[in-house]
């Protein structure tokens, strides 16, 4: 057991030593500030458009939710632009979700809150120790208020203020591939488009796979496209959690389901983030060459 918290503590904070606070200052001049109703956060939403996107016509676009802006962001809207230039996706909004404060301290206390569907107070006391923050500031187990804030605060503003359509995905890599996952058997009807990267799905002794088989049990329909992936060289002790929640996808073979599984060969946790990202991209929303 502890060297499974040890991990979920590694996995948590896999970015913290490359993050400069620059970086996150330059984020917070932009964006879109959203208040949560359900956990009263202030989320910064950073929106990269479709080349050809104009105001005032009338065509409207699939969006795709990305968690982890501090780090996300810029990776993702650059190869958005590469991909959508040279028409090998789909025309998308792509929307980042962050916090206002940019901090790395409230990036990585945030996230805890936000992507984990229960709470582990052990879990919080070491990453508050390593933080070097007060305990009452790590809380985890805020999943089911952060999916209610997506739905019902994220989405309405973003389909107020830009031309979309009933079309939404949402992607996450560690513990955001864990919340991504979360979704996918807690939220099927809210979302169309699943990129599960590299998913914490140890998360409080892999409770996620008994949730999936509640699900499974109780659903007789799954419609979607799902990308799921991790590197080779990630930590063996996650592979089996994820390769489970695979299995039991694929036994089930939903109707409407399309999914889709990768391996990334010499790539590890973090390596692997600018892979996955493009491949996700590319995966649940490609354009067929002819």
């Amino acid at each position: 057991m502890k060297l499974k918290t040890l991990f979920i503590i590694i996995i948590i904070s896999f970015f913290i030593p490359n993050l400069s606070e620059a970086q996150n200052e330059n984020l917070s001049m932009n964006g879109h500030n959203v208040k949560s109703s359900f956990n009263k956060k202030d989320y910064q939403l950073y929106i990269s458009l479709p080349s050809n996107y104009n105001p005032s016509d009338t065509i409207h676009y699939p969006v795709l939710y990305i968690l982890d802006a501090n780090y996300s962001y810029p990776l993702i809207s650059s190869l958005h632009n590469l991909l959508d230039s040279s028409q090998e996706i789909e025309k998308i909004i792509i929307v980042a979700i962050g916090d206002k404060n940019q901090s790395n301290t409230t990036w990585i206390s945030s996230r805890m809150a936000d992507c984990t569907p229960s709470n582990d107070p052990n879990v919080d006391a070491e990453i508050a120790n390593g933080l070097n923050i007060p305990k009452s500031e790590v809380k985890s187990g805020g999943a089911k208020e952060f999916l209610a804030t997506i739905r019902t605060n994220i989405i309405p503003f973003i389909s107020n203020n830009y031309k979309t359509k009933n079309d939404y995905g949402i992607l996450g890599h560690s513990i955001g591939g864990l919340f991504a996952g979360y979704c996918l058997i807690n939220a099927p009807t809210l979302f169309k488009r699943y990129g599960i990267n590299s998913p914490s799905f140890l998360w409080n002794n892999q409770e996620i796979l008994s949730n999936q088989k509640n699900f499974i049990t109780e659903n007789d329909e799954l419609n979607g496209k799902v990308f799921i992936s991790y590197g080779s060289l990630e930590p063996e002790i996650m592979l089996p959690s994820i390769n489970s929640f695979i299995n039991t996808l694929e036994e089930r073979n939903y109707k409407g389901l399309k999914l889709t599984t990768q391996i990334f060969e010499n790539e590890t946790h973090t390596s692997v983030v600018a892979a996955s990202t493009s491949h996700a991209l590319k995966v649940l929303y490609g354009v067929k060459r002819e």
